[in-house]
């Protein structure tokens, strides 16, 4: 699994603003606070939400033998899906696309943006004219891009780099998954400063640097965490573990979960256990839909990596027992 880092090396904030170039600024817009757009007919590749037990999500559309899936995004609307897909050895990343038109939902193709490099971890801005994603050259180059359109009706735009300081603060602090709240708060895992993945934070002061923060214990420790996802109100943060960490069955890699506790810090991580996590598979790639209501996230079995999606109500479980 060496190259599955690769998979969603840049994981972008569906508020990210890149209209202002400078500094912080640039992140800051009425648009952070707006609430996603409600779902559509037809959302969600016309499948029922699903219940507090994980399933796969479209299998025979998104999930095809003989190939990997990393992350899957959908527009704020869930009329649109977003996805990458690897070979079976974790390379050649791409990202396809899916959207409901004229009352069915097209043929998976590749996205209009895509032009050969390895292309991973896309997200949607709020408003569904932007979207974000990593494009990585290696496991420690890797830049935050972005397409845009006037509206849903419109071609995506020619892709570019994001401006500092993200890329700057991404390239210096090496960093393997990146994210956003709501209100701005961006999270990214890095192993800068500790020799193996912790998960940091940005902090933003007027008129200063943006500057990153690490978690700390209880979240971190000596043991890598990965791919990680939050809630868009920032509030509950689910990532996986390698070998090694409490609770990890088998040398597999489990999803775990914890929860902000009100007084700036964090709940200790629980195993997610049987449900999300398996003996022996590797459980990756957590996602939250933009309402919140919506998890996703992938499980490779040693073949290829499928896609399940879950309601979030299934979460409210664990934070009885992560303290």
């Amino acid at each position: 699994m060496t190259n599955h880092r690769s998979f969603a090396l840049l994981l972008v904030a569906a508020c990210l603003i890149a209209g202002n170039a400078s500094g912080a600024a640039a992140l800051a817009s009425a648009e952070d606070s707006s609430s996603p757009a409600p779902l559509a007919p037809g959302a969600y590749l016309g499948l029922k939400p699903p219940g507090e037990t994980p399933k796969l999500l479209a299998p025979g559309i998104i999930d095809i033998p003989g190939r990997s899936v990393g992350n899957v995004v959908f527009s704020p609307d869930a009329t649109e899906c977003y996805f990458t897909v690897f070979d079976g050895a974790w390379t050649n990343s791409r990202i396809l696309f899916s959207r409901y038109e004229n009352g069915a939902w097209t043929h998976p193709a590749l996205a209009s943006f895509a032009d050969g490099r390895q292309e991973n971890a896309m997200l949607f801005s709020r408003d569904g004219n932007r979207l974000y994603f990593g494009v990585s050259a290696s496991p420690t180059d890797q830049e935050l891009w972005m397409v845009q359109r006037a509206s849903r009706e419109e071609e995506w735009s020619k892709p570019q780099p994001l401006p500092a300081p993200l890329n700057s603060l991404l390239k210096s602090f090496k960093a393997q998954v990146f994210l956003q709240t709501a209100d701005g708060t961006m999270y990214f895992v890095s192993n800068r400063d500790v020799g193996h993945g912790d998960i940091y934070r940005t902090v933003s002061e007027p008129g200063q640097p943006l500057q990153a923060k690490n978690l700390g214990a209880p979240v971190n420790s000596e043991l890598d965490k990965v791919d990680l996802g939050i809630s868009p109100d920032g509030h509950t943060l689910i990532f996986f573990s390698k070998p090694n960490r409490p609770g990890v069955t088998n040398n597999a890699t489990d999803l775990f979960i914890c929860f902000d506790n009100g007084h700036g810090g964090w709940t200790t991580p629980v195993n997610m256990g049987e449900g999300f996590n398996t003996l022996a598979d590797v459980e990756y790639a957590p996602t939250f839909s933009q309402d919140g209501l919506v998890l996703f996230f992938s499980r490779f079995d040693g073949k290829h990596g499928d896609v399940y999606w879950v309601s979030t109500s299934a979460l409210e479980r664990f934070r009885k027992v992560s303290h």
